[in-house]
């Protein structure tokens, strides 16, 4: 595990600053979307995190949809983040009906 984390993390500058630059773009538009500024701030990390581990997964496989190595290391980008914004919103979701049903449980009966 931490060989996996080591190597994720372990880029070059050019995937970085793409990585960068998607990431907060996508929290930009998560934010004008949800209207929600805080939560946007939250996904901001987790769209990093899957887009470096797409990445990764990318190299570690050999799927390149391109020849050109740049463009593959934006379209992995890109398909980390869309996969991380799933998982977000899914896990978002999943928190929030876990909250209602525990405020539920504990609010008194009327009757």
């Amino acid at each position: 595990m931490l060989q996996f984390l080591s190597q994720t993390f372990e880029v070059d500058a050019y995937t970085l600053v793409v990585v960068a630059l998607l990431a907060g773009w996508s929290g930009i538009l998560t934010m004008q979307v949800l209207s929600r500024t805080m939560l946007a701030m939250v996904f901001v990390p987790g769209f990093i995190f899957g887009a470096l581990v797409a990445n990764y997964l990318f190299e570690q496989y050999g799927i390149y949809p391109t020849p050109d190595k740049e463009t593959n290391v934006v379209i992995a980008c890109m398909l980390g983040i869309i996969g991380a914004l799933l998982v977000l919103l899914v896990v978002s979701r999943l928190s929030a009906a876990f909250a209602g049903y525990r405020v539920a449980r504990h609010q008194f009966k009327r009757g």
